[in-house]
């Protein structure tokens, strides 16, 4: 999906840009250095880890409210985390954990749950883009990458229901014969129903998560949203649960660990002097000047390889670079605005980074290859 809308918000802002190629240059903030300059690798992993730390809290840090929309406050969660995620409840004035806030059935521009025959929805609204949910399932499948229990309470409309509920939707709704951007269900799929499951949907069909992951798989990369980074992360979280629950790669599974090294080429064939990815995702090379730009391309498309590379590619100074001129990027962004989905995909990417390069506990985590 290839959309361009810019949403300035109160206060501190954090705007949401869902997925374009990559933000305007027009009046933003641009970085000093020229388009050649090479910024050489950490000099060892240890002196990359406290870049990477600063990036996060920066992140994390950032005044986050009840007058931001939906979208946002569920890119920070993913961004920042469950646990660690607070918003200002701009009618009480105190700081509250955000996922709490929603689950208790917090007022937020954008968000709506709807109950369905199957369980609960989450409302798309063409009129409120970049408040509401942008894609199927999105908000459901970002926040089983932090392990969401299935057993969460969620609050509405005066009914107490659970994150299952929302799970039990995303796998009655998916079809492969309607045309769904399926990038999202495959991981919720996956993740609470396991690989191999097989059942009848709601339009009466029979299918499996294998017909999904091979419906993602060939679809489109570069025409997906951002660049197809999420088409990518989708599959690679699916094939390394399968792994992980003992699955052989095989058939469709195969076919998925070639599309992953294929991209993994890609991504760093057009890696530019300076350590960041192409502004172009996978389609060529690109480097606009735009900070911006370059955190939402490089964060994304880090998020996605931190999933998929083994240890020792983690550790290769390309990727180390890519790690760091990352971190670095949100780190002179300062306090100045920036997007929600360029913001929080990257701090989402780092904390997979960082969690599999120093050991720590989270976020969750399919699989870590080795």
């Amino acid at each position: 999906m290839r959309r361009f809308f810019t949403l300035l918000l109160a206060g501190l802002a954090l705007t949401g840009i869902a997925c374009p190629p990559a933000p305007t240059t027009n009046g933003q903030k641009k970085d000093d250095a020229p388009p050649d300059a090479v910024v050489p690798p950490p000099v060892s992993l240890e002196h990359l880890r406290p870049r990477i730390e600063g990036a996060l809290e920066q992140a994390r840090r950032r005044e986050l409210t009840s007058d931001h929309g939906f979208w946002t406050v569920f890119h920070a969660i993913l961004g920042t985390g469950l646990q660690k995620t607070m918003l200002k409840d701009m009618k009480t004035k105190e700081k509250v954990s955000a996922i709490d806030y929603i689950c208790k059935g917090g007022k937020l521009t954008g968000l709506a749950f709807v109950p369905t025959e199957d369980g609960l929805d989450v409302e798309i609204r063409p009129d409120l883009q970049f408040k509401s949910q942008g894609h199927q399932d999105q908000f459901i499948a970002e926040m089983a990458q932090w392990g969401m229990p299935a057993t969460r309470k969620f609050r509405v409309a005066g009914r107490d229901y659970t994150f299952h509920d929302f799970i039990q939707h995303s796998k009655m709704r998916a079809s492969v014969t309607k045309a769904q951007e399926l990038s999202w269900a495959v991981v919720i799929v996956a993740q609470y129903f396991k690989t191999d499951h097989k059942w009848t949907n709601s339009f009466g069909e029979t299918i499996t998560c294998e017909d999904i992951a091979r419906y993602e798989l060939d679809a489109s990369i570069d025409e997906a949203a951002c660049g197809g980074t999420h088409r990518l992360f989708g599959l690679t979280w699916a094939y390394h649960l399968h792994l992980n629950n003992g699955g052989m790669k095989e058939g469709v599974w195969s076919d998925i660990d070639k599309k992953i090294a294929e991209y993994k080429r890609i991504a760093k064939k057009h890696q530019n002097p300076d350590g960041s990815l192409s502004t172009e995702y996978f389609r060529g090379p690109g480097r606009d000047p735009n900070i911006e730009a370059r955190i939402s391309t490089t964060g994304h498309m880090v998020e996605w390889l931190a999933l998929a590379m083994t240890d020792a590619e983690l550790r290769a100074p390309w990727m180390q670079s890519a790690v760091s001129a990352l971190s670095k990027q949100i780190l002179d962004m300062g306090n100045d605005s920036i997007d929600g989905g360029a913001l929080y995909h990257a701090a989402h990417g780092l904390h997979i980074y960082h969690s599999r390069i120093f050991g720590q506990p989270e976020p969750f985590l399919p699989l870590r290859p080795k």
